[in-house]
Order: structure tokens, then C-alpha cells, then sequence
């Protein structure tokens, strides 16, 4: 067994016999529903009210774990995640409210784009995995903000009015993608094209090649240093997109992948640690030196679509690097941020990071 496959083995073995089975047996809220938010490195689980993109992201894990094959109550805990979202987070005009407290009692209902994207998201794995009503949840959502939010240039504005932002467009292209996948209704692949249209255009920067994350309306980049902010991990994310939307849609692969993820490496790995950190200037420097679990994963899922010499050994590395962050004192845990000094943080393991290392361990599958 090579180098990787050696580390993919470790990585899948981690998440099958330990996270999977105790974000289940813990993460899981029995009383409220849904599950928790995080849980502390002492393995307890922490009664914090609950948000929509928690709640999604562990359907899409758990749906996404019975598809790689998973033998666990995958179904179970899936349903437990959609039931709960459909229950507590849908309004009647078919958009999401944003957190509910632990009695279901809805206590921010802001209907913000990223937690629209990921309700999408977990619709379509619903739908996948189970049939049902999921379709047309995710019809009516997707129309919602087609006909309250769309802003012409494919992307779609902030119920909320606050100035665009890139990532919540990235979940809602990822969320369109799934859709695209399972389901031959034109207005997925329609969204997803304005989708790539817009980052391609607009996002990112062609002097660098670096993906902006903050703009004024009408996509110019926002004043001041939030205009200049690139997060590597978002560079490999929408890398790993564009290249599945290429592949969807019967496209040639863009050449902004190649430039997104030679743009993270030179800018945003930290070679000492061999991680990839949180946030540069486009233009020049460090924004934010710490490293996070998720940009570690979705690294993983950039180097695999790449070709050529040194693949093997990226991705290896890649892997490796991710690997550190789950050596925490109860196996199924994770550290989520790794300092500058190289000192992890210690707090509690946030529950939506089991969806990025999920989909990182599916791309090593593929």
C-alpha cells in the first residue's frame, strides 16, 4: 500500500469506527432533536441553541457516510438532521430561518444566503438518499431567491441587505452542483452556470488569481483591507467546484482551477507546519497566520482532481496535515484551529466540520 492510501486507510477507519458512531452517539440532541453544536474535548455535549447550517451539514455527513459505506445507523442519523431542519427551520415561504433555541423556538430568523445554500445542500442528499418531499423543498427555496434575491449578475443578494459576500455564493454553486448531479430540472444547472459566471468574473482577481471574499454591491471589491482578504481553503474549494461543474456540464475545466490552487500554495501554505492558513492579502503578506481543520480538508480535495508529477506526494501531505488536527484525548474529536506558534486551541470540536472531513475522505474514495 502506497504512502496515500496508507493515510486515506487512516483517515476513513478514524471517521467510521470513532467520529461517525460518536457524533451519533453524543453530537446527537435526544431530547430537542437536531444535534449539538459542538462537543467538548471531555466528550460532553454542549445545549447551545441550534443553527440551520449545523443541523444541514450533519445530514449531508450522514447521507454522504451511507454512500461510502458506512454500516452505522447512517439513516437514522440523517433523518434525525432533515426531520428536525424541516420541523424547526422552514418557513412557510419555503426560505430558512437561521438558529432555534433547544426547544425549537426560533430565536434568530434571519434568512441569510449561506444558511439557504446549505438547507439546499441537505435537501438534495435528502433526496437522494430518501425521495420524498426534499424535491420540492428545494424548488421552492431556489425559487424564493430567484424571484426575491437574484441580482442579475448570477449571484443573489443578502435578504438582510448587507454587502455581498463570495462564500455563501461558493455553498450555494456546491448545493446547485448536488442538484445537478441527481436531478435533470434546467433551473439547477441554469443557477450553477450564473454561479461559476459570477466567480469567474467577478470574484477573482486576474492580476493574482486569488479569490476575493468581500465586495461592495454590484461585486466591486469591498473598501479597505476586507477587499484585499483571500482564504486559501476557499481557493481549494472553489477550485475542487469549478472542476466538478466542468465535469457536470461537459466542460473543459477552467484555467482559474489551476490559478486558485497555485495562488493558495504560494500565498497560503505555511511550509513549516504544512498547513494552510486562514487568510492573506491579495496584494502582499500574512492576514491571519492561524490554520483551520476545514481549509485542511478541502486542500485534500484540490490536489485530488489535480494531474502530473508530485500528486501523489501533495495529496499525501495534504491528508497528513489534516490528520493532526484529530489526535485530541477522545478518538472522534477534533481540534479545530491550529495557532501560529503551532499550538492547537483547546476548545470544544465544532459540529460542522464532520461535513468537510466527510467530503474529504469521499474524494480520496472517488
Amino acid at each position: 500500500m502506497n504512502e496515500v492510501a496508507t493515510e486515506a486507510d487512516a483517515l476513513r477507519r478514524w471517521l467510521f469506527e470513532t467520529a461517525l458512531p460518536l457524533w451519533w452517539d453524543v453530537g446527537a440532541d435526544r431530547i430537542g432533536g437536531g444535534f449539538y453544536e459542538q462537543i467538548s474535548l471531555d466528550g460532553k455535549p454542549d445545549p447551545r441553541p441550534h443553527r440551520a447550517r449545523s443541523i444541514a451539514r450533519q445530514a449531508v455527513a450522514y447521507c454522504e457516510a451511507g454512500r461510502l459505506g458506512w454500516n452505522g445507523p447512517w439513516q437514522q442519523a440523517a433523518r434525525h438532521a432533515l426531520d428536525y431542519l424541516q420541523a424547526h427551520f422552514v418557513t412557510a415561504d419555503g426560505t430558512i430561518v437561521s438558529v432555534v433555541d433547544t426547544a425549537g423556538v426560533v430565536r434568530d430568523p434571519t434568512r441569510d444566503l449561506y444558511n439557504q445554500a446549505f438547507a439546499l445542500l441537505a435537501f438534495a442528499h435528502g433526496h437522494r438518499c430518501f425521495g420524498g418531499r426534499w424535491r420540492e423543498n428545494a424548488a421552492t427555496l431556489r425559487q424564493a431567491l430567484e424571484q426575491g434575491h437574484a441580482d442579475g449578475s448570477g449571484g443573489f443578494g443578502e435578504p438582510s441587505g448587507e454587502p455581498p459576500c463570495a462564500n455563501p455564493h461558493m455553498h450555494l454553486f456546491e448545493a446547485a452542483l448536488a442538484w445537478i448531479a441527481i436531478d435533470d430540472a434546467a433551473e439547477w444547472r441554469t443557477m450553477a452556470d450564473g454561479l461559476a459566471a459570477l466567480c469567474l468574473r467577478r470574484l477573482i482577481d486576474l492580476a493574482t488569481g486569488a479569490l476575493r471574499e468581500f465586495f461592495r454591491a454590484g461585486w466591486s471589491p469591498a473598501d479597505g483591507v476586507a477587499g484585499r482578504i483571500a482564504e486559501p481553503g476557499h481557493q481549494y474549494e472553489w477550485a475542487f467546484l469549478l472542476h466538478r461543474w466542468a465535469a457536470l456540464t461537459g466542460r473543459d475545466t477552467p484555467p482559474a482551477v489551476e490559478r486558485l490552487i497555485a495562488f493558495a500554495d504560494a500565498r497560503g501554505l505555511d511550509r513549516q507546519r504544512d498547513v494552510a492558513i486562514n487568510a492573506v492579502l491579495i496584494d502582499d503578506g500574512v492576514h491571519d497566520g492561524t490554520a483551520r481543520l476545514w481549509a485542511q480538508a478541502e486542500r485534500i480535495r484540490a490536489y485530488r482532481i489535480e494531474r502530473g508529477a508530485g500528486g501523489a506526494t501533495r495529496v499525501d501531505a495534504a491528508v497528513r496535515g489534516l490528520r493532526r488536527f484529530l489526535q485530541t484525548p477522545i478518538p472522534g474529536l477534533w481540534f479545530d484551529q491550529l495557532k501560529a506558534d503551532d499550538c492547537f486551541v483547546p476548545e470544544p470540536a465544532r459540529a460542522t466540520s464532520l461535513y468537510h472531513i466527510v467530503g474529504a475522505v469521499a474524494e480520496l474514495a472517488a
